[in-house]
């Protein structure tokens, strides 16, 4: 199949270009990358606004500061064992790290900093302007960051950081496994198979009992990353809250078009050869990879649940219970975001939460009930 890109996106002489280097294929993860990170074209880079309801998608964040000040509430128990602060990984609007910070202040927790790794420029700055509105007690702690620190104690964020690394795309037809790219042909961006020439990507389909047609994804990029974030950790938790499965649910025989997904202007499509660099592109996380990812980086494994399950632990309904029912300008718009935020059916059982830790001993309170690390 070809999409006809003409005249689509400023992206599509980049590709052109690409393509023409590389004998006219590239791997879907070198697409995705380019289309997601490229600093003149990619999508993160770009102007446009990506969250809310002046973007393409809407996350927790955004909903409620419920999320964050419960969050904040996990993050507390970390630094009261490790000290240290925070480091949150993308940052988005910068809506997460204000509530949180916000948060921890009214807790009287400790925080020594606040550090942003933002590799989009554009999104640094709305952070900035955000986090600019912060009492400057509170505003002081924070910094942005070009480079993972090299000794870092306290807690990790990364709220849907993992869903948006870049995928190699694998099929399978009657011929056995083929690794998915992609080609310039009649002036249209198109797929083509080819033979998998990445013993991982080989050993992480050829065990899998599924029938053809089906089309996955393997994202070997979570290895690296889990990996160089265990390298700054001296103590504390890295916290992963994104949708996705783990491994025998991500494979399963009935998932046969995979997981990947595009984001714009609040519609879902799974074409990501249209428009690319205008929308996101993403797919579910396979939690077990990223589990035996921090277990061969030497991290412990330390809870897995739903993200109901985490909210509830850390007390949203407590939070919720707070509010006075009387202001019913704040409390109804408190009750709808808390129940997506909850719902099995919106957020609540398809996003997950997984704690990375090292030198943290008691139980996280996060985890306390429900634990599905045996899942994994």
């Amino acid at each position: 199949m070809t999409v006809d890109t003409t005249d689509q996106t400023p992206a599509l002489a980049m590709f052109r270009t690409l393509l023409g280097a590389n004998k006219n294929w590239l791997d879907f993860a070198s697409f995705m990358h380019h289309a997601l990170y490229d600093s003149k074209y990619g999508y993160y880079t770009g102007d446009a606004y990506k969250f809310g309801s002046r973007g393409d998608f809407i996350t927790a964040p955004e909903i409620s500061d419920l999320f964050g000040r419960t969050i904040a509430r996990q993050v507390a128990q970390v630094l009261k064992i490790s000290g240290g602060g925070v480091l949150e990984l993308g940052g988005g609007s910068g809506i997460l790290g204000s509530d949180i910070l916000v948060e921890l202040n009214r807790l009287e927790c400790p925080i020594e900093e606040y550090l942003f790794f933002e590799p989009s420029p554009t999104l640094t700055q709305r952070q900035k302007e955000r986090l600019a509105q912060l009492a400057p007690a509170i505003g002081a702690k924070v910094r942005w960051v070009s480079e993972l620190p090299t000794s870092f104690k306290g807690v990790i964020l990364a709220n849907e950081v993992f869903d948006a690394l870049p995928v190699h795309l694998l099929s399978c037809n009657d011929e056995g496994w083929k690794e998915r790219g992609v080609i310039f042909q009649n002036e249209s961006l198109a797929w083509k198979d080819k033979p998998i020439e990445d013993e991982r990507l080989s050993s992480a389909v050829n065990h899998l009992n599924v029938g053809a047609p089906y089309v996955t994804e393997v994202c070997l990029a979570v290895n690296g990353l889990v990996a160089n974030l265990s390298e700054s950790l001296d103590v504390g938790a890295l916290l992963a809250i994104d949708y996705g499965y783990e491994h025998q649910v991500y494979y399963h025989p009935d998932r046969r078009d995979g997981t990947l997904s595009c984001h714009y202007q609040h519609r879902v499509d799974s074409d990501p050869l249209d428009r690319p660099g205008l929308k996101d592109i993403t797919a579910h996380v396979d939690f077990t990879r990223v589990a035996n990812a921090g277990m061969d980086a030497g991290l412990e494994v330390s809870g897995y649940v739903t993200q109901a399950d985490f909210l509830v632990n850390c007390g949203i309904t407590d939070l919720l219970q707070a509010i006075d029912p009387d202001r019913l300008e704040e409390y109804l718009p408190a009750v709808s975001a808390v129940q997506k935020l909850l719902s099995p059916s919106i957020m609540g059982d398809m996003f997950k939460v997984m704690s990375l830790s090292r030198g943290i001993d008691e139980p996280l309170v996060g985890f306390s009930r429900r634990d599905r690390r045996h899942v994994l």
